[in-house]
């Protein structure tokens, strides 16, 4: 059984600084991204997989979001 963890995903949008925790069982920097474009709202104009990570960012980026980074909190 895969265990669920916490993760911090911190990012700034319209230059305004976010943090927020998500929930998965595991997390890359193509879905800190993800995570970020559906948690500022700006949203996803394609389906999101592991093989468009730079077509990701560029979305985000043209939307105004920049920075994200992420950390596993600890359980």
């Amino acid at each position: 059984m895969t265990r669920t963890r916490y993760f911090q995903i911190t990012y700034r949008f319209n230059n305004q600084r976010h943090v927020f925790v998500q929930p998965d069982t595991h997390m890359s920097h193509a879905d800190a991204w993800y995570y970020a474009c559906l948690h500022s709202g700006l949203g996803l104009s394609y389906r999101h997989d592991q093989q468009n990570d730079a077509e990701l960012q560029s979305h985000a980026q043209a939307g105004g979001l920049i920075d994200v980074s992420w950390e596993e909190l600890p359980s």
